[in-house]
C-alpha cells in the first residue's frame, strides 16, 4: 500500500480445505472497503497468474476490469509465467461495481 500514491494491492492465498467457499471474494470485499473508505486509496490492485483461472475469477466477481497482462514477468518454479493486472477505482466501487 502505497497512500502517498493512493495505489494498493490486494490477494491472499488459501490452504486447498478452504478453496471454494467464497472466502477470498469475501476477504477481499473487507479489505478494499477499508483500503477505499478508511486509508482513502484511490486504487486497489489485483495480480494474478494468466493460469490462475480462480484468481481471475475474483476479480471478475470484485468488479475488477483487466489492465493488461505483464507477459512473462515472473518466474515460478523454473518457468516464466504471464501475470494479468486487474484494478478497480475508488468512484468505481463506491458506485457499486461489487457484484
Amino acid at each position: 500500500m502505497d497512500v502517498e500514491q493512493g495505489t494498493a494491492e490486494a490477494g491472499c492465498w488459501l490452504e486447498p480445505s478452504a478453496v471454494g467457499k467464497g472466502l477470498v471474494t469475501r476477504a477481499a470485499r473487507v479489505i478494499i472497503d477499508w483500503a477505499v473508505e478508511e486509508r482513502g486509496i484511490h486504487r486497489v490492485e489485483w495480480i494474478a497468474s494468466a493460469a490462475n483461472e480462480a484468481s481471475i475469477a475474483v476479480a471478475r466477481r470484485l468488479g475488477m476490469t483487466m489492465d493488461g497482462v505483464l507477459r512473462e514477468s515472473r518466474l515460478y518454479r523454473g518457468k516464466r509465467r504471464d501475470l494479468e493486472v486487474w484494478s478497480v477505482l475508488a468512484p468505481e466501487w463506491r458506485a457499486g461495481r461489487r457484484p
